[in-house]
């Protein structure tokens, strides 16, 4: 297992914790400015090769034609995105609509592979850069290297690592429709009752666990912190990474869990649930719920918790990931747009045409100011309202301190499913560290195996 390296270079691949399809769930995971570069139309001379292509896209466009848009968005975040698709439909002149069927996670990845089979697949699928092996393996969906050829996105306002998390064997099997990493969200009421500064988050692991002491108050039934043990982001792993242990070794495929540094970090979280620190055995549901009730100080979660806190009205905060011995780093994840196996050439320059508008600086823009979520476009970044804001400039830091988790490895969301969530379930419940540090690096040397 060779060291994760820091995101900017290769990004991602973990899913998170809503689906293997999404980047969110329904309580986790999933403008105002004119677009610049990317509405620009280009008649350079370099730019004259491909114009026969992008004429026959929009040729064929302009027919009316309807295609489905499969996506588990069941949150606050599906409002907003079933908004902007239906904007689509009514202000674009090629003919489009997109028939848009949200469902979980779950119910998505079941009904996708039969429906490739029968061919009555959605043309249009959103899903994590922990599906592009399995899905680019099996075929069940196509390259889309020659997006940026037909369509008139820009390519170079994109980060570059956002890109190169959704290829596969040289191919971009899919563009991107946001990312991001994990954060502290805290609770500013109970850090003021505890006596603590509502505008000053703990900066380490070891103050999460001092301000979770000060904030549990057992007679109120109010915990410090949430550390889930299903259904929720990778956590653990951030707090691996960031003490300097490792976890897999992705060119070789061996796990490298098994360390010094993963055991103290292991002995760390069984403290703090011993302590009554943090409530044992609870879900990322569960804690959204403590959350949500003004009893829970601390949880790391991703952007999507924002509108579901601001909702119900909870005086909340945001910060980076606390630091480890060895710094701040956090499991980071893309979400990206995918053609499926069987689509038709109209249908496939409808999807292009959708996918190149929601990848304009206006939409994407208004994704971010609405849910949070950190800009993957450059166009994006600079805009000064972006920058002002104080969610999204923290959300921002995914540039910072994000990182990868088994970037090219089909078996990534299985290792943190079958392996390392069971792992801290088990350590929760009061089992062994040790022991099960051993068990779960077998599991990820045999998960592996078969990868």
């Amino acid at each position: 297992m060779r060291k994760i390296k820091k995101i900017m270079a290769i990004l991602l691949s973990v899913i998170m914790v809503a689906g293997a399809l999404t980047g969110c769930n329904s309580k986790a995971p999933v403008s105002t400015d004119d677009n610049k570069s990317n509405s620009q139309t280009k008649d350079s001379d370099s730019d004259k090769g491909n114009e026969t292509n992008k004429n026959s896209t929009k040729d064929s466009s302009k027919k009316e034609i309807t295609i489905q848009f499969w996506n588990a968005f069941t949150g606050s975040d599906g409002d907003i995105l079933r908004e902007i698709v239906n904007r689509f439909n009514k202000e674009n002149e090629d003919g489009i609509k997109i028939e848009m069927d949200i469902m979980p996670g779950s119910t998505l990845v079941e009904k996708l592979a039969p429906a490739i089979t029968t061919g009555t697949a959605p043309a249009m699928i959103l899903a994590g850069n922990m599906d592009v092996v399995n899905y680019s393996k099996t075929g069940s969906i196509l390259p889309m290297t020659d997006f940026f050829d037909i369509t008139e996105a820009d390519k170079s306002d994109f980060t570059a690592a956002s890109l190169e998390s959704l290829q596969y064997d040289g191919e971009q099997m899919m563009i991107p429709m946001q990312w991001f990493t994990q954060y502290l969200y805290y609770n500013k009421d109970l850090f003021e009752a505890a006596g603590l500064d509502p505008e000053t988050p703990p900066k380490t692991w070891e103050e999460v666990k001092e301000f979770a002491a000060m904030i549990t108050n057992p007679d109120k039934n109010v915990f410090g912190v949430g550390l889930p043990v299903s259904g929720a982001v990778p956590w653990f792993s951030s707090l691996f990474l960031s003490n300097g242990g490792e976890i897999l070794d992705v060119e070789n495929k061996k796990s490298l869990l098994d360390n010094e540094a993963n055991l103290k970090s292991l002995q760390f979280i069984q403290e703090i649930v011993n302590a009554g620190y943090s409530p044992k055995g609870s879900t990322g549901a569960d804690l959204d719920n403590l959350m949500m009730a003004d009893q829970l100080g601390m949880v790391i979660n991703g952007p999507w918790m924002v509108n579901g806190l601001r909702e119900n009205e909870i005086n909340f905060g945001v910060a980076p990931l606390p630091a480890g011995t060895k710094g701040v780093v956090g499991i980071a994840e893309v979400t990206g747009f995918a053609i499926t196996k069987g689509i038709t050439e109209e249908e496939k320059a409808a999807a292009y045409k959708f996918i190149e508008y929601w990848n304009t600086t206006e939409i994407c823009k208004e994704w971010s100011m609405r849910n949070g979520f950190p800009p993957y476009l450059a166009s994006v970044a600079a805009d000064p309202e972006v920058q002002a804001d104080p969610i999204v400039s923290v959300f921002s830091a995914v540039k910072d301190y994000g990182q990868a988790f088994g970037t090219g490895l089909a078996s990534a969301a299985v290792i943190n499913g079958d392996a390392l969530f069971p792992m801290i379930e088990n350590v929760v419940a009061g089992n062994d560290c040790q022991e099960e540090l051993k068990k779960a690096s077998e599991k990820i040397d045999e998960l592996l195996a078969a990868d």
